[in-house]
């Protein structure tokens, strides 16, 4: 009876919910490195973390653009040159990796870090060697 009563109590606590990182959490996890994220169907995209939240960013195949990062309640969003609209994610740390959940319109799918060095983002196009 007694692991019937646990078993019930265990069922009937809700789930603790995720807690988002924080912006000082963010950087220590992601400053000097170069993340390559996965959304689930193939790489999203690889964005290289600088100094001050700088970041430089690239679609996988696509040029780099840069921008800069902030923190928005619990949301980490990034302001992107040539793009007027920030985009707004909550970031996870799990088991050393990244995931984050984007907040935008369209939103709630994830991204998950797929691999990670602390080399320069590899730019096509200007950005060469950069």
């Amino acid at each position: 009876m007694r692991h019937l009563l646990a078993a019930l109590i265990l069922t009937a606590t809700p789930v603790l919910a995720e807690t988002p990182l924080s912006a000082p959490e963010f950087d220590a996890a992601t400053l000097g490195a170069t993340i390559t994220y996965d959304y689930g169907g193939g790489l999203f995209g690889t964005e290289e973390y600088l100094a001050d939240r700088r970041v430089r960013w690239a679609f996988e195949g696509d040029l780099c653009i840069y921008g800069t990062w902030y923190q928005a309640g619990d949301e980490i969003c990034f302001a992107y040159e040539n793009d007027p609209d920030p985009a707004c994610w909550l970031y996870f740390l799990e088991n050393g990796k990244i995931r984050g959940r984007y907040m935008g319109e369209g939103g709630g799918w994830e991204i998950v870090e797929h691999s990670r060095d602390g080399g320069p983002l590899p730019c096509a196009g200007p950005d060469v060697g950069v």
